[in-house]
């Protein structure tokens, strides 16, 4: 760097007495400096006229590249700062159905206005896949209903809401003709459910298990919501989604809610990450967010 330094600053002069004052540096110094680096590169660097100390063609491609390097240097040191403040760096969430549709989408609007400098990646998933991600530090945190006990060994979640189940179809099905109905009572028409390791699958068939009843006829498995929502539209169908996933939907016309009784509790979502592995500011920056977006927060186990 030392050899880079003195290249740049006796082409920036053409002048080897001004190069060395500006590094610090006596003349003969600056000299053996630039001797060595010629004998190594096997060329020379400069040569000395009557109007200074001039770069040869070889002299200029190093003084270039030298510009490059202590360019990219001060950018460097320019990005560890922010980073070191949280105002650029990256953050990785691993997202849950749930929390990609209600606190997630509000809280990255307003981030990325505080702070444009920070590139946030979500990356959707199960628990079964993100957990492993989060372990091997592929993720900063994960947003989305908060995981059962068999996942938080070494974990550390934050609750900000309980969130509702929402069992939704076509406008204009059958069902929504009356008034509330039973479980039992929607037996009767084939059901999009989840895939039976997820939470919400689970949920599903406990309820349906308690009441004594079996499954109803289940027409496709899935937790795609694009899938689902375009397979309610075209069919008599039922599926049952976290209450924020399809509240816009619902408010649109475009889907309707079931009024099945008793309502189903889909449970807590919030934020769950390593206890032994601290965020990082923007991480810490993007989860205040989130905390300040959220309401009605709940207090969980730990």
């Amino acid at each position: 760097m030392q050899h880079l330094r003195t290249v740049l600053a006796v082409a920036r002069s053409a002048s080897v007495s001004r190069a060395a004052e500006s590094l610090g540096l006596t003349q003969p110094a600056v000299t053996r400096i630039i001797h060595e680096l010629e004998s190594e590169l096997e060329v020379p660097l400069f040569v000395r006229t009557s109007r200074g100390t001039h770069c040869t063609n070889f002299g200029q491609i190093v003084a270039d590249h030298a510009e490059l390097v202590f360019a990219q240097l001060d950018r460097a040191e320019d990005e560890v700062r922010e980073a070191r403040e949280g105002l650029s760096g990256r953050v990785t969430v691993g997202v849950l159905v749930a929390g990609a549709a209600s606190i997630l989408p509000r809280a990255l609007v307003r981030f990325q206005h505080e702070r444009p400098g920070v590139r946030v990646t979500l990356i959707e998933g199960t628990y079964d896949y993100l957990i492993p991600l989060l372990h091997q530090g592929g993720l900063d945190f994960i947003c989305g209903r908060l995981p059962a006990y068999r996942y938080r060994e070494g974990m550390e979640v934050e609750a900000f809401h309980q969130e509702e189940v929402a069992l939704v179809t076509r406008p204009g099905h059958p069902v929504l003709a009356g008034g509330p109905v039973s479980l039992a009572g929607l037996r009767a028409w084939p059901w999009i459910l989840p895939l039976p390791d997820t939470t919400l699958r689970q949920l599903i068939d406990n309820a349906f298990l308690d009441l004594g009843l079996p499954l109803p006829h289940i027409a496709c498995q899935s937790v795609s919501v694009i899938a689902n929502r375009r397979m309610l539209l075209e069919t008599d169908w039922i599926c049952a989604f976290p209450r924020q996933v399809v509240e816009p939907d619902i408010g649109a016309g475009m889907l309707a809610r079931v009024p099945v009784e008793p309502l189903l509790s889909f449970g807590p979502v919030g934020i769950c990450q390593r206890r032994d592995v601290p965020l990082s500011r923007a991480a810490e920056g993007l989860v205040a967010v989130l905390r300040g977006d959220s309401e009605g927060r709940v207090s969980i186990p730990g």
